[in-house]
């Protein structure tokens, strides 16, 4: 009985089932990867949205007062900030990013507490201390921006 063409058939079988399960397998690990990759841009896009919009609401708040001494000034200072959305976005990037990310993450947030501060002393927008603070964001923020673009481009970080 000649035993080699069936076995030979089904080596042929095993390798090509084999192989298929490899490329499948390795098709399966990219698409998760690009969809961990989609949902850390929207994640870091939402990030950067809500911090601008605190650095704006307090920015809009240190142009209207008139009288630095008003009592109502930092809790005026402390809504503007937002602190609920901020917190909630950077968890969520604490568990989703890499460590260069949440480690400037926690920078930008602290620049931009320091401007709620600043703005909540009374050191409006014609002051050294706010134009200072303005400048701490800004540069904090751009190193965030690109610490975020590295990773969703797959580049090594190195701060």
């Amino acid at each position: 009985m000649d035993w080699m063409s069936p076995a030979s058939a089904l080596l042929g079988a095993v390798i090509g089932a084999g192989g298929t399960l490899l490329a499948q397998r390795g098709q399966w690990q990219q698409q998760l990867v690009a969809q961990d990759r989609n949902v850390r841009r929207q994640l870091y896009g939402e990030y950067l949205s809500t911090l601008h919009g605190a650095g704006e609401r307090l920015h809009q708040l240190a142009a209207r007062v008139k009288r630095p001494g008003h009592d109502a000034l930092l809790e005026a200072a402390y809504d503007a900030f937002g602190a609920d959305a901020l917190y909630s976005l950077r968890a969520q990037l604490v568990i989703s990013a890499p460590a260069p990310v949440v480690e400037q993450a926690r920078a930008s947030m602290v620049a931009m507490r320091d401007l709620r501060d600043c703005v909540g002393r009374g050191d409006l927008i014609d002051t050294d201390a706010y134009a200072t603070a303005v400048r701490v964001v800004r540069d904090s923020q751009q190193c965030l921006r690109d610490v975020m673009r590295a990773d969703l481009a797959g580049r090594r970080q190195v701060l």
